[in-house]
């Protein structure tokens, strides 16, 4: 499974040889359940494979392949998928708070699981006979059309649920949960359960990873960035800090990370 999202902030290796990526909005309509399609195609030679690594986004992914229809709960840290030979994956990735509309209960006690898509049998017939031979608007159109039935089911607490992630994701003044409770005026203990059931982690999980996903997207923008001015603009209050969580999510120091990108940007 290659995790997506409409920036380029999710793949950290969004440029490598062999790989495209297309991605596409939905229709507005779909906001409350539903971020984007996204849509992989790879082409490598002989026995040549490429480690697609993915900074993990808070929403389930929708995945259907020539072999295989699955969904994927969210994990910790970097997942990475093998890619090889030529083939094709189309996949949506579902909004934080909709998640339990697809997989009920409490996804903090699921995470990492690789599910059947209920009641996707009709989607994966329709994505394998539409996306081999056609674009990104087949695999949006398909998604759409099984999303309808989950749409007539958001209800208040996805809606909050999203609004939470939303500010945590992108609004970088939100550098702590305390920030998330009073802008939504929710009890923290309501708020933290809310978020670990709908989305598995905790609400300081959602914010760091919308900083750590900046650091990996300025790094790859930026050669020349300096790490202490880039922890200190990302709220961390030394660089030690960041450099330690940047590595317990991304595998790798922030400096190793950005040699490995100028690395793959220069291979044939």
């Amino acid at each position: 499974m290659i995790g997506a999202h409409l920036g380029t902030k999710g793949p950290l290796r969004p440029d490598a040889p062999g790989l495209t990526l297309e991605r596409a909005a939905l229709d507005e309509r779909f906001d409350a359940v539903a971020r984007q399609v996204w849509l992989p195609r790879w082409s490598l030679p002989g026995n040549s494979s490429i480690d697609q690594p993915v900074l993990q986004y808070p929403g389930l992914n929708v995945v259907v392949e020539p072999e295989v229809a699955s969904v994927y709960l969210p994990i910790e840290g970097v997942g990475v998928r093998t890619l090889t030979g030529d083939s094709w994956a189309a996949g949506l990735l579902m909004r934080p708070g909709a998640g339990v509309l697809v997989v009920p209960g409490d996804l903090s006690t699921r995470l990492g699981e690789v599910l059947e898509i209920p009641d996707g049998g009709s989607l994966a017939r329709r994505l394998r006979r539409d996306v081999p031979g056609g674009s990104i608007d087949d695999a949006r159109a398909a998604f759409e059309e099984w999303l309808e039935p989950i749409l007539e089911r958001v209800d208040d607490d996805v809606r909050l649920v999203n609004a939470i992630a939303d500010a945590a994701e992108q609004d970088a003044s939100v550098t702590k949960v305390s920030d998330l409770v009073e802008r939504f005026g929710v009890a923290e203990r309501r708020l933290q359960r809310l978020i670990r059931t709908s989305v598995g982690f905790s609400p300081r999980w959602l914010i760091q990873r919308r900083r750590l996903q900046e650091a990996a997207h300025r790094l790859r923008e930026d050669s020349e960035a300096r790490l202490a001015d880039l922890a200190a603009d990302l709220g961390y209050s030394d660089q030690a800090h960041f450099t330690r969580d940047f590595r317990t999510v991304i595998g790798q120091t922030p400096g190793a990370y950005r040699v490995a990108q100028a690395v793959s940007r220069s291979a044939p």
